[in-house]
């Protein structure tokens, strides 16, 4: 009887210390984001491309992008962006003047690796479609617009300087690639080499 009176009192005393020092899982700060947050980020990019197709002109263009990243304080960020961008030059060859004009909607995956407070790598890529319009002057001086459009895709890899929490700038090299439909008699798919410069906010 007195050893089951002592085991009872043991338990008692363990639990009435477990409930006067009890622990706690540590919890954010209010507002403070956690690595399953995911964050709304705006960006705007300006290009300028450079064509590896003779026929084709360099483009100069913009691109606005909608993106959901993870947690901006992590060594690795993930970004999916939706995208929706212009870019459009002229090639001038003798006797004739070819403007072309490249309208695409894509969708796309960045990693952002934390380098420093205020740098990260950024690497990724893009796929969708774009709507391509193409005119030129045919041999008898008429000037004939086409429109067509097919698959594209993007790689990328850059560098993001951040200047706060929200706001970061970049600067990278992409090169895309652009399938379109025949247009006539020409087969209308060529890549570029693009250097792009943008701005981002964080929301």
């Amino acid at each position: 009887m007195k050893k089951l009176l002592s085991l009872a009192t043991l338990m008692v005393t363990m639990i009435g210390g477990a409930y006067a020092a009890p622990y706690h899982m540590p919890q954010p700060s209010y507002g403070e984001l956690t690595t399953y947050d995911w964050q709304p980020v705006y960006s705007l990019d300006g290009m300028y491309n450079f064509s590896d197709e003779k026929e084709m002109p360099n483009t100069v263009g913009t691109r606005l992008n909608f993106s959901l990243c993870s947690d901006s304080a992590s060594t690795l960020r993930h970004q999916f962006t939706v995208s929706i961008g212009y870019d459009g030059g002229k090639n001038k060859r003798v006797g004739t003047t070819t403007t072309v004009s490249r309208l695409p909607l894509t969708l796309g995956y960045d990693a952002n690796i934390k380098l420093t407070d205020h740098f990260l790598l950024d690497l990724g890529g893009r796929a969708g479609y774009a709507w391509g319009f193409v005119s030129h002057r045919d041999e008898y001086g008429d000037k004939i617009h086409e429109s067509t459009g097919g698959f594209t895709f993007g790689l990328g890899a850059g560098v993001k300087v951040k200047f706060s929490e929200a706001i970061s700038v970049k600067l990278g090299y992409e090169f895309n690639r652009t399938f379109y439909r025949d247009l006539g008699e020409s087969h209308f798919a060529f890549g570029q080499h693009g250097i792009v410069v943008g701005a981002e906010v964080l929301f």
